[in-house]
């Protein structure tokens, strides 16, 4: 203003006419509708707005679901391994020892009505080289026999040593692989008072004396056989291996016909030991272990009552209701190893004749994807 009042001199008094105009100018507020008490009220409006918003949203929405991977299935340490069965030494298999009820592997019409285990997911599996001829020779040489008979085909491989002889099948039809067999050479003498468990302490001295304690943890059965009137008496103890599979579950180890299998000691009433028995790999290395996947007890129950029979029969067709599993372990023999693996034996009795049978089958107790040829 002063500049161009300068450069144009208007009229005199025209400065002091546009002050006294600014100053007589009245000066009018613009209201805003922010104020302090607005705010608030617009803040507290936000905020509901805000909340309704979240629970519009999660009305709407499903609920969160918790999604788990599903976990890669266990490796087979082993790879799959064949099937156990029973490998039966006669027809109608041998009962054996205290058994009063023949064991029957014929056809039959079967059901099911019983009681299933409960079992852990998974069982150990043990893995173990066959022994050989040297490996016989050297438990032999342990004992302190020397060789009498190399032995062929289905002939044992004989020993002789102080007071017995040594027998050694290196291919036992009825183990399903090799086992030995004391024999002592001494007579067996007149009855004397004898109790059982006189005889399970005199079977235990001599397996320690000869080092043939079992290694493993066993069930220990002990029975009192007379093969005639006044014949002599024998007591037999056996040493049923057992195998633990956690959280109080067990198995039980059983032969080809599925019997108790693991080591047995004959006790005349003297006290001495006339006769021990035994699987041959019990006095090499300890085996492998690994665990494996196990199907249950109920998934078995249709292979068990639609189970083809081991052997043909002229008879009826007896019809029979399966009312009792267990689990056992069976040996099984696959190229240069052995196996032993858990199984599911299921039992039922029937009569024919007037005398009692047990009707056996056997179903492998591995999940299906374990299992090979």
């Amino acid at each position: 203003f002063d500049a161009e009042f300068e450069r144009t001199r208007p009229r005199p008094g025209l400065r002091g006419r546009v002050i006294a105009n600014a100053v007589a100018t009245p000066r009018i507020r613009q209201r805003s509708w922010l104020t302090p008490r607005s705010f608030a009220l617009v803040g507290a409006a936000a905020a509901v707005l805000v909340v309704a918003g979240i629970g519009l949203r999660f009305a709407i929405q499903s609920p969160p679901v918790a999604i788990k991977p599903t976990p890669s299935p266990a490796p087979l340490v082993f790879g799959k391994l064949p099937a156990p069965g029973f490998h039966i030494a006669q027809g109608f298999g041998g009962g054996g020892g205290a058994v009063v009820t023949a064991p029957y592997f014929g056809p039959a019409t079967m059901t099911w009505s019983g009681q299933l285990p409960t079992l852990p997911a998974s069982a150990p599996v043990y893995r173990f080289s066959l022994p050989t001829l040297a490996d016989a020779d050297a438990f032999a040489a342990r004992l302190g026999a020397t060789l009498t008979s190399p032995g062929s085909g289905k002939e044992p491989r004989s020993y002789r040593l102080p007071g017995f002889n040594l027998d050694v099948s290196m291919n036992d039809p009825l183990a399903g692989e090799p086992t030995y067999i004391l024999n002592s050479k001494a007579p067996l003498g007149r009855n004397l008072p004898f109790t059982e468990d006189a005889a399970h302490q005199a079977a235990d001295t001599e397996l320690a004396r000869r080092g043939l304690t079992p290694p493993w943890k066993a069930s220990v059965q002990v029975s009192k056989l007379q093969g005639y009137p006044g014949g002599p008496v024998i007591f037999t103890v056996l040493y049923q291996r057992v195998i633990a599979l956690g959280g109080g579950a067990q198995g039980l180890e059983v032969d080809g016909n599925g019997n108790p299998s693991g080591l047995q000691v004959d006790v005349d009433t003297s006290g001495h030991a006339v006769r021990i028995a035994g699987i041959l790999r019990d006095t090499g290395p300890a085996a492998q272990s690994a665990a494996y996947p196990v199907r249950t007890a109920s998934a078995a129950v249709p292979a068990a009552v639609a189970a083809t029979p081991l052997v043909s029969d002229s008879g009826p067709v007896p019809t029979v209701t399966l009312n009792k599993v267990t689990l056992v372990y069976m040996s099984v023999v696959s190229g240069d190893h052995g196996y032993l693996e858990p199984a599911y034996l299921f039992t039922g009795t029937f009569d024919r004749g007037g005398y009692p049978y047990e009707k056996r089958v056997s179903v492998p107790a591995l999940a299906l994807r374990a299992l090979g040829p």
